[in-house]
């Protein structure tokens, strides 16, 4: 296979635009607005998530963070990013942001890789001779894209899965002097992701996960969102995650975030310091 195949980019299949939004709250002074007007305020952030979370064309759900990385996060799939900016001017428009301060921030958009597929065509395609910029290569390359596509429809637009925890982390490949995963081979590429994506279906039962790709959208090259009711479970497979050769000589991660899921009674009492509903 020649160089410029070897070389060459798998191809991904993309969904829903994904933001993470988080933020800690301004405690002190929201506590000292009077008791009416803060169950106002509550009142009308739980209305904005509601309405954000019921619309036809994407979901959103709220997150309570563990540590003093944040105290609120917030989710939106959405199928165009003015739908993601749409929701965040909707959450500025409320009273409730007035006592929010930014934490953090991740924009990305659901992505399926494509490393077999890839593979597999660029083998077809050196065998005949054919090169990249030959009709054939579009064409084939089109076809078995729309086959991928019908038969992973549901994971490029998933519902946010309604578990009680949440781990979040962006992280990138190792691009430096010592390993370079974008100058390996594709097909060394594909086995490595293989064996990482063996890893990860050990645990596909209990812990559901979802990729956003965000080469050129953000600072992190993907974000990693591991959904499930067991948040011991997150630490089980990261753990055996890094020593997959994958992770341990190409992976680079970034902060994590660690989240209980806040349906809309449990938002309203954590905005309202009802602890008692809130850890129920």
């Amino acid at each position: 296979m020649s160089n410029h195949l070897e070389s060459e980019a798998p191809q991904t299949l993309e969904g829903w635009y994904a933001l993470h939004d988080a933020y800690t709250v301004d405690w002190p002074h929201w506590y000292r607005l009077k008791q009416s007007e803060r169950d106002q305020a509550i009142q009308a952030a739980t209305a904005w998530l509601e309405l954000a979370d019921t619309q036809d064309h994407g979901h959103s759900a709220a997150y309570s963070l563990l540590t003093q990385k944040g105290d609120l996060l917030f989710i939106h799939y959405r199928p165009q990013p003015e739908d993601l900016n749409h929701e965040e001017l909707a959450l500025r428009q409320t009273t409730l942001f007035e006592y929010l301060r930014p934490a953090y921030s991740f924009l990305s958009v659901i992505e399926i890789g494509l490393y077999e597929l890839t593979a597999i065509v660029l083998r077809k395609l050196a065998d005949q001779s054919i090169t990249p910029e030959s009709p054939q290569y579009s064409e084939l390359f089109q076809t078995e894209m729309s086959k991928q596509r019908t038969r992973v429809e549901t994971r490029l637009f998933p519902a946010i899965p309604d578990k009680r925890y949440l781990c979040f982390y962006p992280m990138s490949k190792r691009r430096g002097e010592q390993v370079n995963w974008y100058t390996l081979p594709i097909n060394e590429r594909r086995d490595l992701m293989r064996g990482h994506g063996r890893i990860g279906h050990k645990y596909h039962e209990e812990v559901i996960q979802a990729i956003g790709g965000a080469i050129g959208l953000d600072d992190w090259e993907w974000g990693v969102s591991l959904f499930a009711d067991d948040m011991l479970l997150f630490k089980k497979l990261i753990h055996e995650l890094r020593f997959d050769p994958a992770s341990a000589r190409y992976a680079e991660f970034g902060p994590f975030y660690l989240g209980i899921r806040l349906p809309t009674a449990q938002f309203s009492a954590f905005l309202a310091g009802n602890l008692k509903q809130f850890t129920q």
